[in-house]
């Protein structure tokens, strides 16, 4: 099986915080970015793939869904695509192994710090998009592996930051040479961990 396309993001919560912030949302209540849309209303947070393959229901843990891949929308915020969806698990390796064995995507690299273990998978690219990455964060503190959180790339951060006024942390550096990074403060109410990156140092 070849990797496949992430199509969403599925979310609890409401679709109007996010509108509130900039971004767009259509007739059906998605949220459509370039590479992968956000959806709203799920009991547990779960990634939303396109495949013609039998896909599991799961992998360790973390829910999989089939759905049809949408175009990206214009957003008032400069938001245009996902950069990476966080899954946090108690057990990196395990977990890293059940997405490559479940959604055919291989583990492109392992961050490892004196604070932090990450693994990195990437979904198939859309239309000349980058595909979304697939970050997983080792925490043996989490009794489940789960959908922890999202970054969203935006063109402009000083254009997004205005936008959302208190509701957003001050731009730091990114891990991620000459990027920005500000997190969404959870007065939001966007019901999931989100911070916004720019592509090039603000």
């Amino acid at each position: 099986m070849s990797g496949v396309r992430l199509a969403a993001i599925a979310l609890g919560g409401a679709a109007g915080p996010w509108r509130d912030l900039g971004f767009t949302v259509d007739e059906n209540g998605w949220l459509p970015l370039a590479n992968g849309a956000v959806t709203f209303g799920t009991e547990a947070a779960a990634l939303v793939v396109e495949s013609g393959a039998e896909l599991p229901g799961d992998v360790d843990g973390v829910p999989i869904r089939t759905g049809a891949v949408i175009d990206g929308l214009d957003h008032a915020n400069g938001a245009f695509e996902i950069d990476h969806v966080v899954v946090m698990t108690d057990s990196l390796d395990r977990t890293s192994a059940a997405i490559e064995a479940g959604l055919g995507l291989g583990q492109r690299r392992i961050r490892e710090t004196p604070t932090v273990r990450q693994a990195f998978h990437r979904f198939a690219d859309q239309g000349g998009v980058r595909g979304c990455i697939i970050e997983v964060v080792e925490n043996p503190r989490v009794e489940r592996p789960g959908v922890w959180g999202l970054v969203v790339n935006v063109a402009d951060l000083e254009t997004f930051a205005a936008m959302a006024g208190d509701l957003v942390g001050r731009p730091k550096p990114a891990v991620q040479a000459g990027r920005s990074i500000a997190t969404v403060r959870r007065e939001a109410g966007l019901g999931t961990a989100v911070a916004v990156m720019s592509t090039s140092a603000a």
